[in-house]
């Protein structure tokens, strides 16, 4: 696409926001789109991306669904990218130093992950109970800062696609975390644990099935069972003579019987 064209797109869909329209913008194969430094409403339209699509500093909002389809790269740069619908990546995303956030705008109580993304920030949160569905099996990755927020008697539901099996958070080791009111189920954290202590502290529910997430990153509910320290042969019979030791110790001081 042309510099005249990519303007072009631009600010249709500029146009299309001031007028309070949707506007579904496709990037088509060989196509290439610049948001720049816009600030940009899609009015819960949707973001395919099939060709290029990057951005400076750019602010696109009210997007319903994004698709990075097979073959489409999205670099968004420092931009920063609000969509209430579904994050799907067949694609490429390079996520530079942006922002993905996923709210309720749009009217979507489900928002479902696909592919394997690596994001800088990732934030989720709700004040109506979206349920987050993500890839059993699947990695996200998250370099900077994750949020994931919903609301008292709003908990925001954190799942995999397939009910038993695990989907996988890796946060980086110095990434910031801000985790209040979810129900989380059937996920891994790798990299460092996901809100560690007890899940009541974060206003939230273990929802089964975690690893690295709440008590579960102590080994405690919901996280791999600690193995006892094998003692070895000579250990062995030394802990069984103390034991013998203390049952014969407590007959010894039992009371008589008249």
């Amino acid at each position: 696409m042309s510099a005249r064209l990519r303007i072009a797109a631009l600010a249709a869909a500029l146009a299309c926001a001031a007028t309070g329209a949707q506007a579904v913008v496709m990037v088509g194969a060989g196509s290439a789109l610049n948001f720049a430094d816009a600030n940009v409403s899609l009015g819960c339209g949707d973001l395919t991306v099939q060709g290029q699509t990057s951005g400076t500093a750019a602010n696109v909002t009210a997007i319903a669904n994004l698709v990075i389809a097979a073959g489409g790269t999205l670099a968004p740069g420092a931009s920063q990218l609000t969509l209430g619908g579904n994050f799907a990546d067949a694609g490429t995303f390079t996520p530079g130093t942006s922002r993905v956030a996923i709210v309720d705008t749009c009217g979507s109580g489900t928002s479902t992950v696909s592919g394997a993304t690596s994001f800088y920030d990732l934030i989720v949160a709700t004040a109506s109970g979206k349920r987050l569905v993500l890839p059993a099996a699947l990695t996200q990755s998250i370099a900077h800062a994750l949020t994931l927020q919903g609301a008292a008697g709003n908990l925001l539901q954190v799942l995999s696609s397939s009910a038993g099996q695990q989907a996988l958070l890796d946060v980086g080791a110095g990434a910031a975390q801000s985790i209040a009111y979810v129900d989380a189920r059937d996920n891994k954290a790798s990299g460092a644990a996901i809100a560690p202590g007890a899940a009541a502290s974060y206003q939230s529910v273990d929802g089964g099935n975690l690893l690295n997430w709440f008590a579960a990153a102590a080994g405690g509910p919901g996280g791999a069972t600690v193995p006892a320290p094998l003692l070895g042969a000579a250990g062995g019979v030394a802990l069984i003579g103390i034991l013998f030791a203390l049952a014969w110790a407590a007959l010894r001081h039992r009371p008589q019987s008249a």
